[in-house]
């Protein structure tokens, strides 16, 4: 059985293989064309591990979409200059012109990436979430993280990136700002410009610092005097031991 992690392994190796045979016709062998279709190759998976980044994050920034065409389109032209050195030994009369065609290196990328995420989401269907659940995703290291509310400790901001804390010591790194988090997660309580905090799991808490409690441990973390009031009045004096 493929497992998940495996599964694009796979895909983008058949999807070569496939790309070859689209190919075949413009070079002598089947070796050749698997070779071109490795050449362009990497514009496909730049895009693929581009693509979800944005989506999650800036879907509505049209500039961060252009920015990722050119860089793929950049990619492909390079893959078809190698092409052109090594396999058509620079003769323009053999070279053909559709490996340069900015539209259809697009449709066969997106139609590949979109095969792929359809493939997966069918082998590997989303559980979905308890009613009374609430499931955080987000990217994180270019993977897709789906992590339950309950599961976050706390969210951490390094200025370029942020990382969230979960009960299960994990510290997942992601690109979207904490000031995003804290739009999005609306019973939060944001501690200190670097820390927004899950009030489920806070202990205690003064003007200094907040203790955070899961499973038998503890930690704090700091209180700024730009949020105290806001830790005053977003919380009541915790209940539990």
């Amino acid at each position: 059985m493929i497992s998940k992690k495996s599964f694009p392994y796979l895909y983008w190796m058949v999807a070569s293989l496939l790309l070859a045979a689209v190919y075949k016709s413009f070079v002598a062998s089947y070796s050749q064309s698997w070779m071109l279709a490795t050449m362009l190759m990497p514009g496909a998976l730049f895009a693929r591990g581009i693509a979800p980044l944005i989506w999650q994050q800036y879907a509505k920034r049209i500039h961060y979409w252009v920015y990722l065409f050119i860089g793929t389109m950049w990619l492909e032209y390079m893959g078809a200059i190698a092409a052109y050195w090594l396999l058509f030994e620079l003769d323009p009369d053999s070279f053909p012109e559709v490996l340069i065609n900015p539209a259809f290196a697009l449709l066969w990328i997106s139609a590949l990436i979109l095969a792929e995420l359809s493939l997966s989401s069918r082998l590997w269907p989303s559980l979905p979430p308890k009613k009374s659940e609430t499931i955080l995703t987000f990217i994180s290291n270019r993977k897709e993280v789906r992590v339950t509310e309950n599961q976050c400790l706390f969210i951490e901001s390094r200025d370029r990136f942020t990382l969230v804390h979960t009960t299960d010591g994990q510290s997942y790194e992601t690109q979207q700002k904490i000031s995003q988090w804290d739009e999005q997660l609306h019973s939060w309580v944001r501690v200190h410009r670097s820390f927004l905090v899950n009030p489920t799991h806070i202990r205690s808490y003064n003007s200094k610092e907040v203790e955070i409690a899961w499973e038998g441990q503890t930690r704090t973390v700091p209180v700024s005097r730009t949020y105290k009031n806001r830790l005053d009045e977003g919380l009541q004096p915790p209940s539990r031991p």
